[in-house]
């Protein structure tokens, strides 16, 4: 049995109560095989991870998946701002990288 595995990278802890929304969202869309689902929670390194890059590439490694969610607050970036910022982590980590790994912004 197959099944869909997806990680969930954010800003902090409160943004994991997204889990349950984005996995019926997944079914709702079709997706009939069965779901798991992490937060990327990330705090119990030693140093803090700095820099969105670096977060999504830990929590690749510590969570591996099929799909990566990355949620950013907007606080006091726009929309549009922390869509670029997504954007710009994911190319640099590398195009080949996610080439078999889809990610949603």
């Amino acid at each position: 049995m197959s099944s869909l595995r997806f990680t969930l990278v954010t800003d902090g802890p409160s943004d994991a109560a997204l889990l349950h929304p984005l996995k019926w969202l997944l079914q709702s869309n079709g997706v009939d095989d069965p779901i798991e689902s992490a937060w990327a929670d990330l705090r119990a390194f030693p140093q803090p991870i700095n820099g969105l890059e670096r977060k999504i590439r830990a929590a690749l490694e510590l969570y591996p998946c099929d799909l990566v969610f990355v949620h950013r607050d907007a606080e006091r970036e726009s929309r549009l701002t922390r869509v670029d910022e997504i954007r710009s982590a994911i190319q640099r980590i590398a195009s080949d990288f996610f080439a078999r790994r889809p990610h949603v912004r």
